[in-house]
């Protein structure tokens, strides 16, 4: 049994902590160089108990999520990940075995994803919580933005959308284990953003759910987007699940794919399947950047009669 915060960071956290930035875990902050011709790209995302993450998840589920979902960031700026810092708020109630879970698929994570864990904060907190900061590095010229989409251009997603939000409502009960893995243990897309780097004008990550994020990318490029709501990829069970379309506006608003949604120039379009080959994802395009006189600075999902769908919410929002 730990004794306290220093035996816990010493006992399951300084094992992962081995690369230089890092200092042994014995300074007060990590040091780490960045080369020459790139920029430093750094994010952060924090996960609270009960809100990010059922208060019944296990410890390897809490780590693939934390990691996997800050990484995402770094791929939607076409960055390489280099190091994290983990900040874990432990709550009255905690259980070391949990913890002993966290930081072994933590570790397996980092493995999986070449990235070093640099540092970080243990505290006490009256609800758990977990906070990655991730560093990156991307080339100067090529970094990926969510302001450079422009009218006539192609909107493209990765992978299939609304898996995230089948997993959350499976959880625990494992009536869709693809789902729940998706849910799970979300895959960054990180080979697919290096590759776009360059390639794409705006990018962002399917964290809050696409329709919120192809609006974030709307007002960053003060543009908007008409979106073919058959054409967005989705699995077996999404196809299952869609078939009302409230159900279907669900998928599109539920968050936590962490694909990447972009947009491309008719003049790089070819170069898609090559990129998604390379990445191992399936690369569809979803509709197209359109003017915005009014300024709405929305997507709209228009059904295969024309009409566009309507959502109770568009995406996740804290407040």
């Amino acid at each position: 049994m730990a004794r306290d915060e220093f035996d816990l960071i010493a006992r399951y956290l300084a094992p992962l902590a081995s690369n230089a930035a890092a200092r042994g875990l014995a300074d007060d902050a990590a040091v780490f160089e960045v080369p020459a011709g790139y920029h430093g790209v750094v994010s952060t995302d924090a996960l609270v108990s009960g809100l990010h993450f059922p208060a019944h998840a296990t410890g390897d589920v809490v780590a693939r999520r934390a990691l996997g979902s800050a990484l995402s960031d770094l791929a939607a700026m076409g960055s390489t990940p280099t190091g994290c810092l983990l900040t874990w708020g432990i709550g009255p109630d905690w259980d070391e075995s949990f913890f002993a879970e966290f930081a072994e698929a933590f570790g397996a994570t980092l493995h999986t994803y070449n990235v070093d864990l640099w540092g970080g904060d243990t505290v006490c907190a009256t609800t758990p919580f977990i906070s990655v900061c991730v560093h990156g590095i991307g080339r100067k010229p090529d970094l990926l933005s969510r302001s450079g989409a422009r009218a006539g251009e192609a909107v493209y997603v990765s992978g299939t959308i609304g898996d995230g939000f089948l997993g959350l409502q499976a959880f625990g009960t494992m009536t869709d284990a693809d789902a729940v893995s998706a849910y799970a243990a979300p895959t960054p897309q990180l080979a697919l953003g290096q590759a776009l780097a360059g390639i794409a004008s705006a990018c962002i990550d399917v964290s809050d759910g696409l329709a919120a994020d192809l609006d974030h990318i709307c007002r960053a490029s003060q543009i908007s987007m008409d979106i073919e709501a058959a054409a967005v990829p989705l699995s077996a069970a999404g196809v299952a699940y869609a078939q009302d379309t409230n159900f279907l506006a669900a998928l599109l608003s539920g968050g936590d794919d962490y694909q990447l949604a972009f947009t491309v120039s008719a003049e790089n379009a070819p170069k898609l399947e090559d990129i998604g080959r390379a990445a191992q994802v399936a690369l569809t395009r979803i509709g197209t950047v359109t003017q915005s006189p009014e300024q709405s600075f929305s997507a709209r999902f228009l059904a295969a009669d024309g009409a566009e769908i309507s959502f109770a919410n568009r995406g996740y929002k804290h407040f």
